[in-house]
């Protein structure tokens, strides 16, 4: 797509995996897709998130908060065939069985706490740490017991790789610019302005991760989102792949990757607090900032992830470190996301907000916004995620 003016069915703000996956369910539906990324694609949090699409702990919201992350774990293995498919790039998506394991006393709180209410929904199972380590005798013996279950995980930076390769396939072109703003006539935007010059579209879709909170200026809505700061670690284990997935609330997770890697440790936020991104990061959605764009692994958290994980796996110490990643992460003043038209101009959607769930929530949410684009409807079980529950802390319309 030139510079200067250009046209579009749809506008998707941000290239990574969720506006990656928006973008090729629209252009799979038949529309003209054009996605603006300021950077590179996948360059944010989608290049350096777990990929776990795991539910079991506190990353879901008891509800609609976690009845959404049920939904799109149960589109994923065809979603990503069908994007592989489509583009030839393999996301190295794949399934294992995987233990949420308590280490310490804290841990077993918290996995039996959502064990009673979680295994309504999901097949689950407490075990003992004999059984765990007849599932993975490298796990250590030192330890109290786990939730035995079964998921899949995806290479984030693959997925926006091959969603947005799909929908160029598919006819819509990517253009590495930053959106600067939306033109809007009659309360109806009219174009998204860029870098380099405006591409006119009837629809806008911000997709653009943590980064997505400048846009309230634009549209004089609050876009109630910051970064929330990770880091996570590639390491390579001498000796044959790991068997199962390995999550804690407290010690990160050891996620083995289709390709051989494993990705070791988490941390969320100004705590190493691990998985756990519970009440301390919800923030008041009338505060607009300014936020620290924390993107810089440090040595600190290096340290950590690594005594966390020999904490769970004596082994590690003989691995090899491959990468340590860093980045930052969408999340919304309620830890919700924020997925629907915002009320005050028509034509523009919202997809942000996801927290550490993005990779695991993006087929669903592409659903999600198709249906609205597509149809025009809101399924009634999504109406919790939609925008115009922060309204009150808006300023009027956009636009004349």
């Amino acid at each position: 797509m030139s510079d200067a003016r250009s046209s579009a069915d749809v506008v998707v703000v941000g290239g990574g995996i969720v506006g990656g996956s928006v973008a090729y369910v629209l252009a799979k539906a038949g529309l003209k897709v054009a996605v603006l990324e300021r950077d590179a694609v996948g360059s944010g949090s989608s290049g350096h998130g777990h990929g776990v699409v795991s539910l079991v702990g506190n990353d879901f919201k008891r509800g609609p908060h976690f009845l959404l992350g049920v939904e799109s774990a149960a589109l994923y293995r065809d979603f990503a065939a069908r994007v592989h498919a489509d583009s030839g790039i393999d996301p190295l998506y794949h399934e294992l069985p995987s233990v949420s394991l308590a280490l310490i006393e804290e841990e077993e709180r918290i996995f039996r706490e959502v064990f009673e209410w979680q295994r309504e929904h999901l097949d689950l199972r407490w075990i003992g740490m004999q059984e765990v380590r007849e599932l993975e005798p490298r796990i250590t013996e030192d330890g109290i017991g786990a939730v035995l279950n079964h998921h899949g995980q995806v290479d984030g930076y693959r997925m926006s790789l091959a969603t947005i390769g799909a929908v160029e396939k598919l006819g819509g072109e990517l253009l590495l610019r930053e959106a600067t703003g939306v033109r809007v006539e009659r309360g109806h935007v009219a174009a998204v302005t860029h870098t380099g010059g405006e591409i006119l579209t009837e629809w806008v879709v911000l997709a653009g991760g943590a980064w997505v909170g400048g846009a309230r200026d634009w549209l004089h809505f609050p876009v109630p989102v910051k970064p929330l700061h990770g880091e996570v670690l590639h390491v390579r284990l001498p000796g044959p792949p790991l068997r199962v997935f390995i999550l804690t609330a407290r010690h990160g997770p050891l996620l083995q990757r289709r390709d051989g890697y494993i990705m070791a440790g988490s941390i969320g936020g100004v705590t190493m607090s691990g998985m756990d991104v519970h009440a301390q990061h919800v923030f008041d959605p009338a505060d607009t900032g300014p936020w620290e764009y924390d993107l810089a692994p440090s040595e600190r958290g290096r340290d950590h992830m690594l005594e966390a994980s020999i904490r769970i796996m004596p082994s590690i110490e003989e691995a090899d470190l491959l990468a340590h990643l860093a980045g930052v992460r969408p999340l919304s003043a309620d830890r919700m996301p924020l997925v629907g038209p915002v009320p005050t101009v028509e034509g523009v959607i919202l997809a942000t907000g996801h927290g550490t769930k993005g990779i695991h929530l993006a087929p669903v949410t592409a659903d999600m916004v198709a249906g609205q684009i597509l149809r025009g409807e809101v399924q009634e079980r999504h109406r919790p995620f939609l925008p115009e529950r922060f309204a009150q802390v808006g300023s009027g319309p956009a636009g004349a």
